[in-house]
């Protein structure tokens, strides 16, 4: 063969040699790329996770610290309910004698003050006379059946309950109301 023939031949081969090395790569590098791709994604999916549990996390602490708040100023105002009790006892006498009388007003004035505050807190004092009787927030210690009522009805409170308004308008029970029930007989 002439050398021009075995040139052209051998620049074929190594044309052909090209091109199949060439698709070796391409086809390499596309699994490289398949591969990359996946990789991507399941980092993408766990990056998506992670951001999802980490918002829940902060989203459970903060109800975690509302209730504990929550429960810290129930706790603390629930102990200040017997003393605020007989502070709005003190004076209740018919008779005073006129020498207690400035204690008296000065015992009045902090009793105000202290309500006050707790009114600012959004603690506020129950007082249920007449309304109907509501088990989960009052207590009957007494019970009066009569044909003149309808309903059960609350005739007479012995001891005022309070409630707490929260931020998102819920109300909580700081102590129930004790009070004396009217009941239609049956």
């Amino acid at each position: 063969m002439s050398e021009k023939v075995e040139e052209k031949i051998s620049g074929e081969l190594n044309e052909e040699n090209t091109q199949n090395e060439t698709t070796a790569e391409n086809k390499n590098l596309e699994e490289e790329l398949k591969k990359a791709k996946i990789e991507i994604e399941s980092l993408m999916d766990s990056w998506a996770r992670e951001r999802a549990e980490f918002q829940n996390f902060k989203r459970r602490a903060s109800m975690d610290y509302i209730n504990s708040k929550k429960e810290a100023i129930k706790n603390f105002v629930v102990k200040l309910l017997t003393p605020l009790d007989d502070l709005e006892r003190v004076g209740m006498g018919e008779s005073i004698v006129e020498e207690a009388k400035p204690f008296v007003e000065g015992v009045n004035l902090i009793k105000r003050e202290l309500f006050s505050v707790l009114e600012r807190e959004n603690i506020r004092k129950v007082e249920p006379k007449g309304e109907v009787f509501d088990p989960m927030c009052m207590e009957a210690i007494a019970l009066e059946e009569s044909g003149d009522f309808t309903e059960e009805r609350v005739l007479e409170v012995y001891q005022s309950g309070y409630e707490m308004t929260l931020e998102n308008n819920e109300k909580v029970t700081l102590r129930p109301s004790r009070v004396k029930v009217g009941r239609p007989i049956n």
